[in-house]
């Protein structure tokens, strides 16, 4: 079994008490519920962490074949349904991009 490390997050109070209770709704922890979409994130976007849940080395950790859709945990899966594909990058040039943060700064 992998060795479990602890982190602190910091989060505003309302975000946490809605994390706490889509926990308690899905019957996990919120620790379980952040690992899972770390998980998501990292299969999203490097095609994996290269470790199983159980802590093994992955095939694509190994140069193999990355693992087909079934691969990944009902759990992850539902996620990565929910989610859909990562935006894609966009490059914006400086106006853009301070325009992007005033309407952002704006609409807070």
């Amino acid at each position: 079994m992998a060795m479990k490390s602890k982190l602190t997050l910091r989060l505003d109070d309302d975000l946490k008490e809605r994390a706490k209770q889509l926990a308690n709704e899905r019957g996990i922890s919120v620790s379980r519920l952040v690992e899972d979409y770390f998980r998501l994130l990292l299969h999203e976007q490097t095609g994996g962490d290269g470790r199983s849940s159980e802590g093994s080395v992955l095939p694509e950790a190994s140069g193999e074949e990355p693992p087909s859709e079934q691969a990944l945990s009902p759990r992850i899966q539902d996620l990565k349904e929910h989610l859909g594909k990562p935006a894609p990058a966009v490059e914006m040039n400086e106006d853009t991009q301070r325009w992007i943060g005033a309407a952002a700064e704006k609409h807070r």
